[in-house]
């Protein structure tokens, strides 16, 4: 079992009158080893072996105190972290002071590689050269993060001509886990995550968004996709020869059987009272957006300047902002008398744009309630998107703003049955492999194709 322990020097500076904290690592009887933490301190703190600090008011001598034992005690944890996950035999004299040097000083230790080219040298130019919508180049820039979080923790640098199949391995598997490097208090809304302390370090140190919950193994898939998305660019554009996802493979996503409201659910869902203003205009907007089968970011983009009037009534027209980059196709649907009924219902409460805006979580959770009180609760089963396993919920407790346009695309397939003239009303391109996940063969159209044989 590794331990370290803390002595303090008792050489003290003239000016400050601080000592350097001093390490002791054992593990086993077979290593021991002693080394310098960069840390000073005045003797006053250190007491018995620790650092004590009794404050009631913080002072700049204090957060100095206070400060330096966070340093030591982040270091410490790191150093036993490092020692767990090597051999007894592998341990030398000058293992512990390298291990700190190098968590204290990473930018230090890039081994001559003045020519050589590391992963994240190359992600701002792929962002910035490479046609992503805005959406894919956050998703894409949060991403090459979390390989950087993964370089820092690991202490390894990641090199494009040396990166192997067993380095993507790693990565998969710490997208896997770093949710489990957090602790966690209060609950819903009022959660609190608190780095643990050997990973402290690496979060405070890097660019992040909130703390990451336990992923999904669909997203996994989405996240090592984009890496080898970014990887085929460097290998394209000559910045490498070495590709590790020869031996490697990202996996597939697994969605299941798509579900959606028939149009019946949604007209009853349409017609339900709902006293509650924000379950209506979650309704409304929800009922709307199966009408016109865009993604929710685009339909509170829309503007009055997006209703065109022709000789065959009022359409919306709009390009989808995911797929802008690559292809700026104006996507036209005719407005329904449900749908113009609506959006004439809330004109005006928008100075710019046809719906007011709300937060996808309360958007999302207005949603269920608002077909819960509506009754529409036909059992659907679903795919547990961290477990993989099948699951039967009532509709209404997994419904989402996203669900609408599957409802668009489900309902129009099963009269239409065509792929791509529904694609060029849902903004799919011809061919589209994320066209499957919208819609399902059910029983009804395989015994109406199986009857044209006769």
């Amino acid at each position: 079992m590794a331990s370290v322990t803390l002595t303090l020097s008792s050489k003290t500076n003239k000016d400050t009158g601080k000592a350097e904290v001093l390490l002791r690592y054992r593990n086993t009887r077979a290593v021991a080893l002693r080394g310098h933490s960069r840390t000073f301190i005045l003797p006053k703190f250190f007491v018995d072996g620790k650092i004590v600090i009794k404050a009631r008011v913080i002072t700049p001598e204090i957060q100095e105190a206070l400060d330096a034992k966070s340093q030591v005690d982040l270091i410490s944890a790191h150093v036993i972290d490092k020692g767990n996950s090597i051999p007894v035999e592998d341990f030398t004299q000058d293992w512990l002071q390298d291990t700190i040097d190098r968590y204290l000083y990473p930018e230090k230790y890039i081994e001559d590689e003045d020519t050589a080219l590391a992963f994240q040298d190359k992600t701002a130019d792929y962002l910035k050269y490479t046609k992503l919508s805005k959406k894919r180049e956050e998703n894409y820039g949060i991403i090459f993060q979390i390989v950087y979080r993964y370089e820092m923790y690991s202490g390894k640098r990641l090199m494009l001509d040396t990166m192997t199949p067993e380095d993507l391995s790693a990565i998969e598997e710490f997208m896997r886990t770093e949710h489990t490097l957090f602790t966690v208090t209060g609950k819903y809304f009022h959660r609190k995550f608190k780095p643990v302390p050997r990973y402290e370090y690496t979060w405070t140190h890097t660019v992040h968004g909130r703390a990451p919950l336990g992923r999904s193994e669909n997203s996994i898939v989405y996240y090592m996709k984009a890496i080898r998305a970014y990887w085929h660019w460097l290998l394209d554009m000559g910045y490498t020869t070495n590709n590790p996802f020869k031996q490697y493979s990202t996996g597939s996503q697994n969605y299941g059987t798509p579900y959606y409201l028939t149009t019946e659910e949604r007209d009853i869902y349409y017609k339900a009272k709902l006293d509650d203003e924000e379950l209506a205009l979650a309704r409304d907007i929800f009922v709307f957006q199966c009408y016109v089968g865009c993604r929710i970011s685009d339909l509170f983009n829309l503007t009055p300047e997006n209703i065109v009037k022709s000789p065959n009534g009022l359409s919306v027209q709009y390009i989808p902002e995911k797929t802008k980059k690559d292809r700026q196709r104006t996507v036209k649907v005719y407005l329904a008398p449900t749908a113009i009924e609506i959006m004439k219902r809330h004109k005006g409460e928008d100075p710019e744009h046809l719906f007011p805006r709300m937060h996808n979580w309360k958007l999302n959770t207005s949603i269920r309630e608002g077909l819960h009180e509506a009754g529409i609760d036909r059992v659907v089963t679903t795919i547990n998107p961290k477990t993989g396993a099948s699951e039967q919920h009532p509709i209404c407790d997994v419904a989402s703003s996203h669900m609408a346009r599957r409802t668009f695309i489900g309902n129009l397939y099963k009269k239409v049955k065509d792929p791509n003239l529904v694609g060029k009303l849902s903004g799919h391109c011809e061919g589209s492999r994320a066209f499957a996940r919208y819609r399902d063969i059910d029983d009804d159209m395989i015994k109406e194709m199986t009857d044209l044989l006769d």
